[in-house]
This record gives C-alpha cells, sequence and structure tokens, in this order.
C-alpha cells in the first residue's frame, strides 16, 4: 500500500513538472534563433516583456525542479522495488539520469534567462546583443547535455519494464524511441525535449493510476 502512494505521489509531481514546463516551450527554446541572426534578432526573441521571459523560464522552472525531484525519487523507488532484492542496477542508473537530467536543466535555465533577469534586476543595466549569443549558446549545449540524463533515465526505466512488467510492454517499446529523440536532442532540439516530456507526462499517469502493484517486487527477467 505504501510503495502504491508513493508511486501515486510521483506521478502527481511528475504531471505537476510537465504543466510548469509547458510555458517555457511556449515563450521560446535557445535554438530558435538562426545562426545567421543579427544582435536585434536575438534580443527580440526574449519578447517585448523580459518579465514574463523570466516568470516561464526562470520562477517556473524553480517549482518544476521541486516537483521533478519527488517524481524522480518515485520512480527510483518504484524501479527498485520491480527490480527485487537482486537488483538495483536500473534504478540506479535511472536515479543517476534523471539527477543528470534535471542539474543541467537548471543551469541552462540559468543561463537563457541571465540577459532578461539583468535587465529586470539592474536600472543601469545597458542592453547588448553581443553577449545574448554566448548566453543562448551555452544554454543549448547545457540542453543537450541534459537530454543524455534523460535518455538513461528512460531507457532504464524500460528495460526494467520490459523485463518485469511494472508498466505495460507497449510503455517500455515507446520509452525506448523516445531515448533515442533525447538522445539525438543536438539534431533535433525541439522534438527532443518534447518526446521527453511526453514521456514523463506518461509514465506519470501509470505511476498515478497504479498499471501494476507497485509495492510487490518481481525479479528481473534475465
Amino acid at each position: 500500500m505504501a510503495g502504491r502512494n508513493l508511486a501515486r505521489l510521483g506521478g502527481v509531481c511528475g504531471l505537476l513538472f510537465v504543466l510548469l514546463m509547458v510555458p517555457a516551450y511556449v515563450v521560446g527554446y535557445p535554438d530558435a534563433p538562426t545562426p545567421t541572426s543579427s544582435a536585434g534578432d536575438v534580443v527580440s526573441y526574449f519578447g517585448a516583456s523580459p518579465g514574463t521571459f523570466v516568470l516561464a523560464n526562470g520562477v517556473l522552472a524553480v517549482f518544476s525542479t521541486f516537483f521533478f525531484l519527488w517524481f524522480l525519487g518515485a520512480l527510483h523507488g518504484l524501479l527498485g522495488r520491480a527490480e527485487g532484492e537482486e537488483g538495483g542496477f536500473f534504478s540506479s542508473a535511472a536515479l543517476a539520469g534523471g539527477t543528470l537530467f534535471i542539474t543541467l536543466s537548471c543551469a541552462g535555465y540559468a543561463a537563457e534567462v541571465l540577459y532578461p533577469a539583468a535587465v529586470l534586476r539592474f536600472e543601469n543595466f545597458a542592453p547588448d546583443g553581443e553577449p545574448v549569443f554566448t548566453a543562448l549558446a551555452l544554454s543549448a549545449w547545457l540542453y543537450h547535455f541534459c537530454q543524455v540524463g534523460a535518455s538513461v533515465m528512460i531507457t532504464a526505466t524500460s528495460l526494467v519494464a520490459l523485463g518485469t512488467g511494472v508498466v505495460p510492454r507497449w510503455m517500455a517499446l515507446v520509452g525506448l524511441v523516445v531515448a533515442v529523440l533525447t538522445l539525438l536532442h543536438f539534431l533535433l532540439p525541439l522534438l527532443g525535449a518534447v518526446a521527453g516530456l511526453l514521456w514523463i507526462a506518461l509514465i506519470s499517469v501509470l505511476m498515478l493510476i497504479g498499471s501494476r502493484d507497485a509495492s510487490a517486487p518481481r525479479r528481473l527477467a534475465r
């Protein structure tokens, strides 16, 4: 019973994480400016109101990070119980991948909101488009690397699901496809990021409704 309740809590937190991340993708993503964009074009990426951008990509990201950590803890526990006493490898890999994902994501958020946050905070800040190029390039690559962690988390979850049935087989197969898309985030940034968010939403729903008795460990199939 305790395992099911914790899994449901993780499902709620995972859905809240996804919902809080939606505004960030509506406002924009750092790969949107093209290589030929001028300094003015890059500055316009943040929109007419820097406060709106900081809210979507900074303030809401703080709360989404809070909920993701609870989701990750519940997912780790769910996978660990499914692996049983002889397991632990894949659940640990999922935990490590999720930790890398959220850590580098937070660094990416900070780099992306650097310019509009400075505009809001300092009255004497002189807007200059040149530093924005560096900030957006840094945030883009931080997001590329963070998706490596997401790919590991999703792959580990899918492998446990295939061996134990902790989530439906179709979800495990979907996860393997999503893991490839997130790993290729540097080629398909928006598709990879959205695919990862949808996977978290789907796995959160399954955790919430309890696709299987999460409190009963099963040995991972050889």
